[in-house]
């Protein structure tokens, strides 16, 4: 991987369980709730308040990772059409996870992945096992966002930053 990329993972933020929409909703078209609504923005200006506005970004296309992503990205400048919707982000294992990651991360300087647990949780312990620190039973709670270094060469990559909805 290229010197001094960051990789942001975003945990999709809170979806509606009880959404009247359909006899059948599957998981998979599950809307945000009032409070995703409200946090996916909130989220999104925390990171482009902070320096970590994305030139790359890459989600889920499940309804609730694409009312995340497109409600952040909103709030960051980012321009909705350049989202690449990667399929195999919506029940991904971390490999699978840490497959896109690397695979876009060379484009970009900083890459935004929006997707689900626990896979985003196990890839940010992967990556950085010092975020352990931050687990207080969900190390990843909906709309969280962990903003990943990779310094490259040998050194292994570091958290640089760790932010819930709840703190905001």
């Amino acid at each position: 991987m290229p010197d001094s990329h960051q990789l942001i993972l975003l945990r999709h933020a809170k979806s509606d369980w009880h959404s009247d929409v359909g006899d059948a909703r599957s998981d998979f078209d599950r809307p945000l709730s009032a409070r995703g609504r409200r946090d996916a923005p909130r989220m999104g200006k925390w990171l482009a308040d902070n320096g970590y506005a994305p030139d790359g970004v890459v989600a889920s296309p499940a309804q609730r990772a694409k009312q995340t992503v497109e409600l952040a990205c909103a709030e960051m400048g980012f321009d909705a059409a350049g989202i690449i919707y990667e399929r195999g982000l919506y029940h991904a294992t971390v490999a699978e996870v840490e497959m896109v990651a690397v695979a876009l991360l060379a484009d970009y300087r900083r890459l935004l992945l929006v997707g689900h647990n626990p896979s985003l949780e196990y890839a940010l312990r992967d990556y950085c096992p010092a975020a352990a620190a931050f687990d207080d039973g969900k190390l990843m709670p909906t709309c969280a966002a962990a903003v990943i270094a990779f310094p490259g060469g040998e050194a292994r990559p570091r958290l640089l930053s760790h932010m819930r909805p709840a703190l905001l």
